[in-house]
Parts: structure tokens; C-alpha cells; sequence
């Protein structure tokens, strides 16, 4: 009997040590969890992106993306020789989150960026700007601004009102270049412009109309540049010639309407100047008494006198 117990507590230990086993080998086998997925940082477009833009910094994002999806050419992060799409132009358009490749912009450095960058049609004119006309150098190559033009009208009018006149002659225009610079800085503050080496031109992308009131606004007086904000309704670089058209039906602005000072000033100068036009006075008569008689000159004769000139006053002769 006791063999049979021993037989049976054998066999019992024998079934489990058999499961443990079979335990241990079914969870060494199976799978943990689906396989992990390998993702790389690329650079993707922050918002819907028209044809013809110079990228900025706030038109870029980094996205993790699947290595398997990522297209050829894309910027990855901390690649090497990974080109910097910030100032480059963009070939087409481009929907919020595309991944950017390097095939659709057209780097600074490429060899004729500026004429790629105009769009058909447009121009590029350069204006002479100095550290105050030119924001102090805090314009950058894709930046929109308005152009401003300044006159001194003092030699023109007698009106101490409109000694000095400001009008906007060019609208939502786009800079291409600052001085020989197509392409933006970086946002930190090492890359930021020396005081030394600010731009003395800079060049804007208008139609062959605009050229033509930049060339003449430029001879009459001094011109400005006014930025304009980046929040507009619309990125589209076409919007330009649309608002354009609204600078020519703004009054201009003159000295009167601003200083209350030169509306007051005396206006004694008016007064000189009516004078001036006044008709000449007239030439008294001059009476020639001899002895008890008088004569009146006006009507002596003078030999060689020219038709229609006035007479000279006849001089009584001494006796």
C-alpha cells in the first residue's frame, strides 16, 4: 500500500512540475506588446501655405512622424547637412501639416532666388532708406509694408498749412531684399543686424504701375516704410494689387491738419504778398504856376516822348 501512495505522490509531483513548465515556457513565448515604432522629427507646414511665400519661422513646426512614411528629402531633425527652409521660397502650395521637402522651395542661396521669387508680371524696385525711414533696420526680406511719402511744400504755397504734406503712395507691398540680404535672420539675438552694417536700400515687389510712383515719389520728397502685421486676412501675395488700389483714394495729410501751432500762426505774410499784386498808384499832377497863371503839367508836351508813355511834369524856368 505504501508503494502505491509513494507511486501516486510521485506522479501528482511529476503533472505539476510538467504545467509549471509548460506555464513558464507559454509566457516566455508570447509576445509583450506590439512592436515599438521607430519616429524621426521632420518639419511640417504650420498652416495652408500660398505659392510664392518666403518662409518664416512661424510658418514651419516640427512633427514626430513614422520613419516609414517620411518622403525623401525631408528635413529631419539634427540631420546633417539639413538645409534651413527659413527665407526660402515656396514652389507651390502647401496644406497645414505637409511634410516639407527639399523640392518644394527654392533656397536663398540657389543661383537667381530674387527673379524666382517675383511673381509673373511684378518688378523689383529698389528705394534709399536710412536708420529712421527704414524702421532702423528691423525690416526683413518678406515683411509687407506701405510707403510713405513726405514733402515739403513751403516753396509751393504761401499757406503755412500745407508747408508740409504725408501721403501713402504704395500699399501691402512685399520686401524682397535688405540691402544685399534676400534672407531673413534668425530670431536670436546673435544673428540680429549690427548697428554698423544696417541696409541702405531696400527692395520691393510691386507691378510695373507701382515702379513708376516709387521712381517720381521718390524725386518729390523723402520716403518712408511702415510695416504692416503679418495678421492679415489673407497670405495670398495677389491681395497685394487689390489693396493697393485703396492708396489713391486716401486724402493726404498736411501740416495744418496736425499741429494746431502752424494753423495759428499769423498770416501777416498774406497781407504783404496782396500788396505786392496791388496796382501801381497813380501819378499826381503837378501845376505849374507863371506869374498869375497856372498851367497844368499833364497836359505839356514833351519832345521825343514814346506814343502812350505818360508826359513829364513841366519845371517852371527861373527868370
Amino acid at each position: 500500500m505504501s508503494n502505491i501512495i509513494k507511486f501516486a505522490v510521485l506522479l501528482v509531483g511529476a503533472i505539476l512540475i510538467a504545467l509549471i513548465v509548460r506555464v513558464v515556457i507559454a509566457s516566455a513565448t508570447r509576445p509583450s506588446g506590439p512592436p515599438a515604432v521607430t519616429t524621426e522629427k521632420v518639419q511640417v507646414s504650420a498652416a495652408d501655405l500660398p505659392q510664392g511665400l518666403l518662409l518664416r519661422d512661424e510658418d514651419l513646426v516640427w512633427k514626430q512622424v513614422p520613419a516609414a512614411q517620411i518622403p525623401p528629402n525631408a528635413i529631419i531633425s539634427g540631420a546633417p547637412n539639413a538645409p534651413d527652409l527659413k527665407g526660402a521660397l515656396l514652389r507651390h502650395p502647401v496644406a497645414s501639416g505637409a511634410v516639407l521637402v527639399a523640392d518644394d522651395v527654392i533656397l536663398p542661396s540657389a543661383p537667381g532666388f530674387l527673379a524666382a521669387t517675383l511673381k509673373p508680371e511684378m518688378r523689383a524696385v529698389s528705394v534709399a532708406v536710412d536708420d529712421v525711414s527704414g524702421n532702423a533696420g528691423l525690416i526683413q526680406p518678406g515683411d509687407y509694408v506701405d510707403l510713405l511719402l513726405t514733402q515739403q511744400m513751403d516753396r509751393r504755397t504761401d499757406s503755412p498749412d500745407m508747408a508740409v504734406s504725408s501721403e501713402t503712395v504704395v500699399e501691402h507691398v512685399r520686401v524682397l531684399a535688405v540691402g544685399s540680404e534676400i534672407k531673413r535672420p534668425k530670431n536670436n539675438a546673435t544673428d540680429a543686424p549690427e548697428t554698423g552694417s544696417r541696409a541702405r536700400t531696400v527692395t520691393l515687389e510691386v507691378t510695373p504701375r507701382m515702379g513708376e510712383v516709387v521712381a517720381v515719389a521718390a524725386r518729390l520728397g523723402s520716403l518712408s516704410l511702415a510695416l504692416r502685421s503679418f495678421a492679415t486676412v489673407t497670405r495670398d501675395p495677389a491681395a497685394a494689387a487689390v489693396t493697393a488700389a485703396s492708396s489713391s483714394e486716401r486724402s493726404p495729410i498736411w501740416a495744418g491738419d496736425i499741429s494746431r501751432a502752424v494753423r495759428d500762426l499769423p498770416r501777416s505774410h498774406k497781407a504783404s504778398a496782396s500788396t505786392n499784386n496791388a496796382p501801381p498808384p497813380v501819378p499826381r499832377t503837378v501845376v505849374i504856376y507863371r506869374g498869375s497863371e497856372k498851367a497844368d503839367g499833364a497836359g505839356a508836351q514833351v519832345t521825343g516822348a514814346a506814343d502812350g508813355a505818360p508826359p513829364l511834369p513841366t519845371v517852371a524856368s527861373q527868370r
